[in-house]
C-alpha cells in the first residue's frame, strides 16, 4: 500500500512537472525575485552621493578662489584658513579616486578612469600652486610694505605714477617699470618687488583658470545621466513587478484549474 501511494505519487509530480504552466509560474517567480532584487540595489543613492561630493567640491574651488583674491589683494587674509581650504580640496580629490575604485570592484558603473586620473592630477597640481602662491605673496605684501614706509621718508623724490604702478602690483596686475626714475634708496627694492610680482603673476595663471572646474563638470555629468538612468529604472521596476505579479496569479489559478480538471 505505502509503495502504491508512493509509486502515485511520484507519477504524479513527474506529470505535473511536465505541464507548461508550472514551468511558467517558476520563471516568473524567477523574474518577479530578480525584479526585487534590482529594487532593492542602491545604485540612486550612491550617484546621488557622488553627485553631491562633485557638487560640493565646486563649491569649496569657488570659495577657496574668493580667499584667493583676498590673498592677492593684501586684504583681510587668513593664511590658516586659506591653507585648509587647500587642503579639503586635496583631500576631495585623492578620496574621489579612491571612491571610484571602490565603485568599479562593487559592480557600479564608473566614469572613464583617465577623466578621475586627470581630475585628481589637476587638483592637486592646482593646490601645489597655491600653496606657493600663499605663502610668496604674503611675503611680497610685507615687502610692498616695507617700500611704502620707505617711499613716506622720501615723499619729496617720489613720482605719482610710482604709487600708481605699485598699486596696481599689488592689485595682481603685471607692471613695468618703463622710464621711471627713482630714488637710489627704493630703487633696488621697487626693482625686485616689481619682478618677483611678474613671477607671481605667472603663478596666478597656472591656477586661476577652469581646468579643474571642467574636469569636475564632466565626472558631474557622467554621475548624473547615472542617476537619471537608475531613476528611470526604478520607476518601471514597480509596472513591471505588478505586471508579472497579475500573470503570476492567472497562471497559477490556470494551473490549478487544469489539476482539478485532470
Amino acid at each position: 500500500m505505502n509503495g502504491q501511494t508512493k509509486k502515485t505519487i511520484a507519477e504524479t509530480l513527474h506529470m505535473k512537472i511536465q505541464t507548461p504552466w508550472i514551468w511558467l509560474v517558476v520563471v516568473l517567480t524567477i523574474c518577479l525575485t530578480a525584479l526585487f532584487y534590482v529594487s532593492q540595489k542602491p545604485q540612486v543613492a550612491v550617484y546621488s552621493q557622488y553627485v553631491k561630493s562633485l557638487c560640493d567640491y565646486q563649491f569649496a574651488d569657488a570659495s577657496l578662489m574668493r580667499s584667493m583674491e583676498r590673498v592677492r589683494s593684501g586684504y583681510e587674509v587668513d593664511s590658516a584658513v586659506v591653507l585648509a581650504q587647500m587642503m579639503t580640496l586635496r583631500e576631495v580629490a585623492l578620496s574621489f579616486e579612491a571612491g571610484i575604485q571602490k565603485l568599479e570592484q562593487s559592480g557600479f558603473s564608473a566614469p572613464p578612469a583617465a577623466s578621475v586620473s586627470q581630475f585628481k592630477s589637476s587638483v592637486l597640481a592646482k593646490v601645489s600652486c597655491l600653496q606657493r602662491y600663499l605663502s610668496e605673496r604674503l611675503a611680497w605684501h610685507d615687502d610692498l610694505e616695507r617700500v611704502y614706509r620707505l617711499m613716506e621718508m622720501n615723499s619729496s623724490d617720489i613720482d605719482l605714477s610710482l604709487l600708481r604702478k605699485l598699486d596696481s602690483a599689488r592689485a595682481g596686475y603685471d607692471v613695468l617699470l618703463d622710464d621711471l626714475v627713482l630714488p637710489e634708496s627704493i630703487n633696488k627694492r621697487v626693482v625686485s618687488l616689481l619682478e618677483k610680482n611678474r613671477n607671481l603673476h605667472n603663478v596666478w595663471n597656472q591656477f586661476d583658470n577652469d581646468k579643474t572646474l571642467s574636469v569636475s563638470d564632466e565626472l558631474l555629468h557622467f554621475f548624473q545621466m547615472e542617476y537619471v538612468k537608475e531613476i528611470s529604472l526604478s520607476a518601471k521596476v514597480p509596472l513591471a513587478f505588478y505586471f508579472l505579479s497579475l500573470v503570476l496569479l492567472l497562471a497559477t489559478f490556470f494551473f490549478i484549474f487544469k489539476s482539478n480538471k485532470d
